[in-house]
């Protein structure tokens, strides 16, 4: 077992609060000595509360039989690190704590903080990954998850990033309730992953710079050479906002060969979700076998320059075995009758023409809109056909919400 932990002049303090529950129990911590010592002590089971204030790096590398859950002992005044290193570590929680990144001339955009390699059982709960602006735009990576299992990242918020949460060649890995903003580039970005769950974020405000960045607010790559298992994607709000047009849920071909059966993804969902952008890719995936498309709501928004639109669609290339059912979209590319999709009960919406069926304003009650606003939300109308067939996202009959 070892465990490391040096002091550093990130972390801002008490500049950042969180939502963790309850102050822990046992004697509080309040140093980085402290906790380097409750750490090589622990045998599992133990709750390490930590006093509010900047401890550093956070290096372990270590296995527990049980849980040990390290902790802020006080919500509203959270422990902070500077960076975090997990390796071959098994059975850590981290609670309620702060990881707040400082750029420092010369750090590449690839730049990692914040580790979790080859390790199992870890969760991060309730915290913040705080990054930093590089000539007035985020920068780094937050989270860099690899070669790991059974992770869940968890009510945690990620912002002023150059990619938000990334990693690849992991299985089980759990990503919910979490709030991703101010990113240049990729909110979440994987590779080789088997058992992905994306649920019940919230990504939105995507903004980078012209002409050198790619924005997608979730893609899952094969460049790694790996396909990718059993991933789920449902119950999130991919939201413009005042930010800049991403792709969103974009699953492409990395340059693989589609015919090459280790290359092809497999048992995708992509469920209930709300998509509100300015890219023709709302759901873009190529090469999957068994993918289900079902009740996701996605809504074209204007651009910030000169108010242009590209409409997102729904684009299904190379894949066996698809059901496409129940979603509010313009358009469905890829369907040409073959005899393994089932293709029902879509609702096609459109802005251009009022006489014509699906036109935006019988369709949408506009509770928000993104320039006023910083977000959307766009109801349904009683009587539209999207009513009717009953299509679209559940998480619009919530609006307008109460929760932003």
């Amino acid at each position: 077992m070892s465990t490391q932990l040096s002091a550093a002049p990130a972390c801002s303090g008490n500049k950042i609060t969180t939502t963790a529950a309850g102050a822990g129990q046992g004697q509080v911590i309040r140093n980085a000595a402290e906790l380097s010592a409750a750490l090589r002590k622990a045998r599992g089971g133990e709750t390490l509360a930590l006093a509010g204030g900047n401890y550093g790096t956070l290096k372990i590398r270590a296995t527990f039989g049980k849980s040990v859950t390290i902790r802020s002992a006080n919500p509203k005044s959270p422990a902070c690190f500077s960076k975090l290193h997990l390796s071959g570590v098994r059975n850590i929680v981290l609670d309620g704590l702060v990881f707040d990144y400082a750029f420092t001339q010369g750090d590449k955009d690839s730049f990692s903080p914040f580790i979790i390699k080859a390790s199992s059982d870890v969760t991060i709960a309730n915290s913040v990954f705080d990054g930093d602006y590089n000539a007035g735009v985020g920068h780094g990576r937050g989270l860099r998850i690899t070669d790991s299992a059974s992770v869940s990242i968890l009510n945690s918020t990620f912002r002023k990033w150059w990619k938000a949460i990334t990693g690849g060649n992991t299985s089980n890995l759990i990503l919910r309730g979490n709030n991703i903003y101010d990113v240049r580039s990729d909110g979440m970005a994987f590779g080789g992953i088997s058992g992905l769950v994306v649920e019940a974020n919230r990504l939105h405000n995507f903004r980078g710079v012209q002409g050198r960045d790619h924005r997608d607010m979730l893609q899952i790559m094969r460049s790694s050479g790996l396909r990718s298992t059993d991933v789920v994607i449902r119950d999130n709000i991919f939201d413009i906002g005042r930010g800049d047009y991403t792709q969103t849920i974009f699953m492409g071909s990395s340059g693989k060969n589609m015919n090459d059966p280790n290359m092809r993804h497999q048992n995708v969902a992509i469920e209930n979700n709300v998509i509100y952008n300015a890219h023709v890719h709302g759901i873009s995936v190529d090469g999957v076998d068994n993918l289900s498309i079902r009740r996701n709501t996605i809504i074209r928004v204007r651009r910030a320059e000169g108010g242009n639109v590209s409409i997102p669609r729904i684009n299904v290339l190379s894949s066996k075995y698809v059901v496409i059912e129940k979603n509010v979209v313009s358009s469905i590319g890829g369907f040409e009758n073959q005899r393994d999709w089932v293709v029902i009960e879509n609702a096609f919406v459109q802005d251009e023409s009022p006489s014509a069926q699906g036109y935006y304003d019988r369709e949408f009650i506009y509770y928000a809109t993104g320039p006023k606003n910083g977000y959307f939300e766009y109801g349904v109308r009683p009587g539209g056909r999207i009513h009717r067939l009953d299509a679209g996202s559940t998480l619009v009959r919530n609006y307008p919400s109460s929760r932003r």
